[in-house]
């Protein structure tokens, strides 16, 4: 991280300001290695570049390991298409959209997303994720937009950014059922909007897929003390007979609306593995849930598409 950009940052437990309280290593304009400390007397360290401000209100250690093993493991260079035809355009018209906007990433994952919003003009991105991946975004920022990508590793339902500075946009899309209460964490990134900042927002949906997330409730009993390595395999056998299913006739049209086909094979395969996965907290929320949610955190939707919706404070 760089230096100056500590003053972005907050305690995650009280928000207090963060500052930094001791530099062991550097690279130039950037911190490889260090500790901050919150005005309140708490310390984090920053870490191979990247501030770790996770506390004892972090969540559980199963549910990290896990999207820790999936993104590393699935870090595929694919997807871009499908966020461009599912998310982008039908929810904010284009890429133009990201220009000039400082962006809230809240769930990078392997981070591509907020490659792509970088790649597109956005002025400045917070990527935010919990997980040990950030380690692999870091590499992946660190020559062509580590003056605009901000990585820092922290849990989304306790950000740690200022509330100080200017966010124009907050994204987050199929990342808030993975966390241990989705109100809490929607009110707490909530918090960072202003009267002219949108939210790029998504949440598992039932769909009409009742009878199917039934049967997926019992196999996950099953596939969440399965082994990562084994299940990625499964999965992948999984992949391949939905892909076959899928051509039959009748049958395969009710099929890909149960199942998350997607645009490519190994984006399919990483939805099966992250369905059947052994993280923790995952639910699939009705349009009724939804609606509540949004009402409680007094959010508005301005747009909608099957995949993503964006919000504003209402």
């Amino acid at each position: 991280m760089k230096q100056e950009w500590a003053k972005f940052l907050c305690d995650p437990i009280d928000k207090t300001d963060l500052y930094i309280y001791k530099i062991f290593e550097k690279d130039g304009e950037d911190i490889i290695s260090g500790v901050l400390r919150s005005k309140s007397g708490h310390r984090y360290n920053i870490e191979k570049g990247v501030p770790v401000l996770i506390s004892k209100t972090t969540q559980k250690v199963n549910t990290v390991d896990s999207f820790n093993y999936e993104w590393n493991t699935f870090d595929f260079n694919y997807g871009k298409k499908g966020w461009l035809q599912d998310i982008v355009k039908p929810v904010v018209g284009g890429v133009d959209f990201f220009k000039n906007k400082t962006i809230v990433d809240c769930g990078a994952g392997s981070g591509r997303q907020s490659l792509w919003m970088a790649e597109n003009g956005a002025k400045f991105i917070f990527s935010i994720e919990l997980s040990d991946s950030v380690t692999s975004i870091v590499k992946k920022v660190i020559n062509k937009f580590r003056h605009k990508i901000f990585v820092i590793k922290a849990d989304i339902a306790h950000i740690p950014i200022n509330k100080k500075v200017n966010i124009d946009l907050a994204y987050c899309v199929n990342v808030i059922q993975h966390t241990e209460n989705p109100l809490k964490t929607t009110l707490e990134i909530s918090k960072l909007l202003n009267r002219k900042s949108y939210f790029i927002y998504n949440i598992y949906l039932e769909k009409g897929r009742k009878n199917f997330l039934k049967i997926l409730e019992i196999v996950r009993k099953f596939t969440k003390l399965t082994p990562k390595v084994i299940l990625k395999y499964l999965s992948l056998l999984i992949t391949v007979f939905c892909y076959f299913i899928s051509t039959i006739p009748i049958i395969g049209i009710w099929f890909k609306k149960s199942m998350p086909i997607k645009h490519g094979f190994k984006e399919t395969w990483l939805s099966v593995y992250d369905i059947l996965g052994p993280h923790k907290y995952q639910k699939f929320y009705t349009e009724d849930e939804l609606n509540q949610i949004l009402k409680n955190v007094n959010l508005k939707v301005c747009k909608r598409s099957r995949y993503a919706m964006l919000l504003k404070i209402g």
